[in-house]
């Protein structure tokens, strides 16, 4: 018993944030999978409620710890090492925005020594921790898609937080939308003709038989989020997943669209059926099994909440809130943008960011002497770039975005565009059916599509709810427990 808790304060020792220190270290899987088995979880009330922000609690461990400005101190290698950036992004939250996101930093901070695209795999987890295994370092920038945060929020704040060596903390950029507006950005996106590059899985694929397997045990990660985590917010109801699936098989199994093709029938459906139909089975997709990266958002969205709620509840019992209230001090920070709002004024959003990843951090040369930090811009701000130069980068990629909106870029789904679809229709011609179809040219405007789902019986009140809980977070409402 001895070695063990000698073994477990050498752990602890080694990892960077302070908090950290507080959490219980699984010295194995054998352990790991005990404390897992150990954690209770709520019984899930029948009751179905409309989302409200509300308080959230996180127990944690009374044990002290050494201050997080002590380990700074203590640690000869602090000074020369420089933050870890994680981008997170789901499908039509901005895929390729990310990406640019990334050469910007990569650019901006001198002291980036590497950048990875999905360095863990998206849309997996270990069956174990129900997080995928991160291996993050510092002066490091990763852009992940659609991760898994399923583990609790111990297991996720040791899965992020610790590395290999001592690091200044983690920046997240989290990336989400408007669920609504994914979904319909999603439904165009995959019924253009012809179809974009590297997309011809939608002509292979039956979304209601690819899912069917995974979606149990999805709606059970997802719901323990929704449902039985600390702090969390029931979105929908279990058999909400029933009628999804009951919604999938009712568009995609319609023979007359499929009976003439020898294709599964996905973008068949999408290209046939009548714009507000085919955006309900593509909707589906996005809310099924492994692709159902809108309910992933909000999963998400909880987790790091919650990861920032136990940063500061450590800081309260450590009497050190002063520094948690100062964000540029924080091991954890986290940025939630908006697609939606991207789209809208790309310059605002893009300074927005730069201030983020300025925020407390002056930018480090690797390789100077006593590692130490150097306005290697030469700006006296204290920050890694100054306003004009903010400035500039925002306005030269602003116009660059125009550009390619302008030239008519197929990554790029304009709201504003409407959907014209020829579809077949049944004018009641009797028994003869070859003068009992006709097509019909049907175009739809994004706000009539918009409608469409909100006066849907099933969307109207899962997404809803889901755009509440975006809504809060983008409004800053997660520094709410300040």
């Amino acid at each position: 018993m001895a070695i063990r808790k000698t073994a477990r304060l050498c752990l602890l020792t080694a990892i960077s944030l302070a908090f950290l220190a507080t959490l219980r270290h699984v010295n194995d899987d054998i352990n790991r999978l005990n404390h897992l088995r150990n954690h209770q979880s709520r019984r899930l009330s029948t009751q179905t409620r409309t989302y409200q922000p509300q308080p959230q609690q996180l127990s944690v461990p009374s044990s002290s710890a050494t201050t997080i400005d002590q380990q700074d101190a203590s640690s000869p290698s602090s000074s020369s090492e420089g933050y870890t950036y994680l981008i997170i992004h789901y499908h039509k939250s901005g895929h390729i925005l990310t990406q640019n996101l990334r050469d910007i930093l990569l650019q901006a901070d001198p002291s980036l020594t590497r950048n990875y695209i999905d360095r863990f795999p998206k849309r997996q987890h270990d069956d174990t921790t129900k997080c995928p295994h991160l291996t993050l370092h510092p002066n490091a920038v990763y852009v992940q898609s659609s991760p898994d945060f399923f583990c609790n929020i111990h297991t996720l704040a040791e899965e992020l937080l610790t590395r290999p060596t001592k690091q200044r903390g983690i920046k997240l950029i989290h990336l989400i939308r408007n669920p609504f507006t994914m979904a319909i950005s999603n439904y165009k996106y995959h019924s253009q003709d012809p179809l974009p590059e590297n997309e011809n899985w939608v002509k292979r694929t039956n979304p209601c038989l690819v899912e069917e397997k995974s979606s149990v045990v999805y709606a059970q990660l997802f719901m323990k989020t929704l449902v039985a985590s600390p702090g969390a917010y029931r979105l929908m109801e279990y058999d909400d997943f029933q009628m999804i699936h009951a919604m999938c098989h009712r568009f995609y199994d319609d023979e007359s669209l499929t009976n003439h093709t020898n294709s599964p029938g996905f973008y068949t459906n999408l290209l046939n059926l009548p714009p507000t139909e085919g955006l309900l089975l593509a909707t589906t997709y996005l809310m099924l099994g492994r692709g159902g990266d809108i309910l992933r958002m909000a999963n998400n969205i909880i987790k790091l909440r919650q990861l920032q709620l136990l940063e500061r509840t450590i800081h309260l019992q450590q009497h050190t809130l002063p520094e948690f209230n100062d964000e540029s001090k924080r091991k954890v920070q986290v940025l939630t943008m908006s697609m939606d709002d991207f789209i809208a004024r790309p310059k605002g959003f893009l300074i927005q960011f730069l201030d983020f990843v300025s925020l407390g951090n002056e930018g480090v040369v690797v390789g100077s002497e006593n590692g130490s930090n150097k306005d290697t811009n030469g700006y006296g701000g204290g920050e890694l770039l100054s306003p004009n130069e903010k400035e500039e980068i925002a306005t030269r990629y602003e116009q660059m975005y125009y550009e390619k909106v302008s030239a008519g870029d197929e990554h790029i789904t304009s709201l504003l565009s409407k959907t014209t679809k020829e579809v077949v229709t049944d004018n009641g011609g009797g028994g003869d059916k070859s003068s009992s179809k006709e097509t019909k040219t049907v175009v739809m405007s994004h706000a009539e599509l918009e409608q469409s789902l909100r006066k849907n019986v099933l969307w109207g009140r899962v997404l809803g709810n889901i755009e509440n809980l975006v809504d809060e977070s983008l409004r800053g409402v997660h520094n709410w427990y300040r």
